[in-house]
């Protein structure tokens, strides 16, 4: 007798094996996935921190070391609602016109809970209230400290306390729950001695 086809346990056992191939190949999709996903996560996050940094670097470069009459040359800790801002007079800003400009930040809820950046910046002689923008969201933690030549503080304000040394900004972003925040140091412009 002649067999043509494949009989009933063959078939059975065709479809098992291909069923086991495609659960296989579906997890390594999945796991491929995820970590695509938190590796754009990350380079998110530390694009993010990236621009911040270069930014306040450059904002810092530019600093008035005088303290003058626009007032205190840099302040920074946490203000009186226990939001942890930075504040300084400075040449070297994002706007375009020429002088000196005060530039703050302050990290603080918005409207939606999420912690966010916010920048204020306005001309030193200006009386208009500098209107703040929203810098960046996701960053979960953001502490400034302030090196005096001996130990590092967290407030500082030139009037009292003269100049610092160095300036660590240290920052934990949500794109980066599983690795340590960020810490970058500022080496401000010194004083001239006559």
């Amino acid at each position: 007798m002649n067999k043509n086809g494949f009989t009933l346990l063959e078939i059975l056992l065709a479809i098992v094996l291909a069923s086991l191939l495609l659960s296989s190949i579906y997890g390594v999709f999945t796991a491929v996935g995820t970590a695509t996903e938190r590796v754009e996560k990350q380079a998110t996050g530390l694009h993010l921190a990236r621009v911040l940094t270069t930014r306040l670097n450059r904002e810092l470069l530019g600093l008035i070391i005088e303290n003058s009459f626009y007032g205190t040359a840099l302040a920074g800790g946490m203000n009186g609602r226990g939001e942890p801002f930075l504040d300084m007079l400075t040449s070297s800003s994002g706007d375009p016109g020429p002088g000196t400009h005060r530039v703050s930040y302050r990290l603080a809820a918005d409207q939606d809970d999420r912690m966010t950046l916010w920048r204020a910046e306005s001309a030193a002689n200006s009386s208009n209230e500098a209107s703040e923008e929203r810098l960046a969201q996701g960053i979960e933690r953001l502490e400034f400290n302030f090196y005096d030549g001996q130990q590092w503080r967290e407030d500082w304000n030139s009037l009292e306390d003269g100049w610092p040394v160095l300036v660590r900004v240290e920052m934990a972003l949500d794109d980066l729950v599983d690795r340590p925040p960020l810490h970058s140091v500022f080496e401000l412009p010194q004083k001239v001695l006559k």
